[in-house]
């Protein structure tokens, strides 16, 4: 009987360890290496991509790929991979354009952009879930022709998944003025995987040198995918040539919704109409949510809008404990929707106002609650508009400004005195009128 059952104990033994073999096999096998980092390597992304079934993880070693990547498996993971050679180790995958240019290859869902106009993307994603890139740069190189499209360096078509430690860079065009230059975004027209609505995370991820807008989820006005945005760094252009766009860093809007939490987001300047937007929500649905970000030198540093030409939206959002500096020309955060709540933030030299309870949109400026901020050195700490009324706009603390509350107006003049300095402006002139930010 011993023996009977220590044979018995030794085949379940064996059994195991096979499937535990098997198990393995099937893993390595469902890894995919792209470069000269690895012996069987692919030339190209995209002949991995070929050769991938749902699951692969496909390994891109560093250097330079001039290809554009389609992605229509779910589950794919793309990442890119340390690779060490004579005690060096280089990590930088990047993906370029090919040597012809960037070829239409999407098609825009939103009605601001035209419906219907091409997608010239780096990387598409397009009607899968579960979509994983990381370690990749995406990399547009400043000289790509837009054609009467968008330039986008990672782009989700009705699709879900992450984006993590990844850059996307240089999605500018030689065509100054155009409004076509997207780093990382996600739409969707309400036909996402599973009939459900996609979401798109982006996180610990670099964006710089685009032209139009940083991060950016669109929907088709009714409904539209979801952004979680964390810990990402987003930097504008700046004070650049009247000829080019008014950037937005982070942009949540015509349906869509989502949170930013924790990002860095600077410089999303426009001389000519004042209105660069850091953190974007524009007929928003939901409620989307602004907090623990530290947003700086743009003409809004938070900015919530309704626009009936997009559904309406822009309600219901909730910016708290952000810290908001170097508004210039315009307002710390503007709330030009209803039922919003601006509470905990520190907001500091905005030349405008630090909050603006905004009238200027269509049934816009109403029910908001505007509590414990710190609005240092702004021309009026809370700005209401002719028509806007507030639920709720103490207490807040007030240090240096020209006003602590103004009311009846969406522009603000310094009174003559002391506090006639802030930065931005030239000293006893109006801020700039308010002027609603072009998603």
């Amino acid at each position: 009987m011993i023996k009977k059952k220590s044979l018995l104990r030794t085949c379940v033994v064996i059994a195991a360890v096979l499937i535990v073999c098997c198990f393995a096999t099937a893993t390595q096998a469902n890894t995919l290496y792209v470069g000269a980092c690895h012996a069987n390597g692919y030339a190209t992304i995209t002949l991995a991509l070929a050769a991938a079934t749902p699951g692969t993880i496909i390994d891109v070693c560093p250097g330079y790929y001039a290809e554009q990547v389609k992605i229509t498996l779910d589950n794919i993971t793309l990442q890119g991979i340390p690779y060490t050679q004579g005690g060096v180790t280089e990590d930088a995958a990047v993906i370029v354009p090919p040597a012809g240019g960037l070829v239409a290859n999407g098609t825009i869902f939103d009605t601001d952009a035209g419906n219907g106009t091409s997608a010239f993307a780096q990387i598409v994603v397009q009607n899968v879930t579960g979509v994983i890139i990381s370690h990749i740069t995406v990399d547009a190189q400043s000289s790509q022709n837009c054609g009467g499209g968008i330039l986008i360096g990672i782009y989700y078509q009705d699709s879900s998944g992450t984006v993590t430690d990844s850059v996307a860079r240089n999605q500018i065009t030689s065509q100054q003025g155009d409004q076509c230059g997207w780093g990382i975004a996600a739409e969707s027209d309400g036909t996402g995987p599973a009939g459900a609505a996609p979401l798109l995370t982006v996180t610990n991820s670099s964006v710089h040198d685009f032209q139009k807008n940083g991060i950016v989820v669109r929907g088709n006005n009714t409904t539209g995918p979801s952004l979680t945005a964390t810990g990402n760094t987003v930097l504008g252009n700046g004070l650049v040539a009247s000829g080019d766009a008014a950037q937005n860093g982070i942009e949540i809007a015509f349906g869509a919704t989502g949170s930013v939490r924790s990002n860095y987001v600077a410089d999303m300047l426009y001389p000519p109409g004042s209105n660069g937007t850091g953190i974007l929500f524009y007929a928003s649905i939901g409620s989307p949510i602004a907090e623990s970000n530290t947003v700086e030198s743009s003409n809004v540093g938070i900015g919530i809008y309704t626009d009936p030409a997009f559904g309406g939206g822009g309600t219901d959002a909730t910016i708290s404990s952000n810290h908001i500096g170097g508004s210039q020309m315009l307002d710390g955060i503007d709330l030009c929707g209803n039922n919003e709540i601006a509470n905990s933030n520190t907001i500091y030299n905005s030349t405008n106002s630090g909050v603006h309870l905004d009238d200027a949109c269509p049934s816009g400026g109403s029910n908001s609650t505007v509590k414990s901020n710190i609005i240092n050195e702004a021309c009026a700490g809370v700005l209401f508009g002719p028509s806007a009324t507030a639920d709720t706009t103490s207490p807040n603390t007030y240090e240096n400004d020209g006003y602590e509350q103004k009311m009846g107006t969406n522009s603000c003049t310094l009174p003559t005195g002391p506090n006639n300095l802030v930065k931005g402006k030239p000293e006893g002139q109006p801020a700039k009128k308010a002027v609603k930010p072009r998603p």
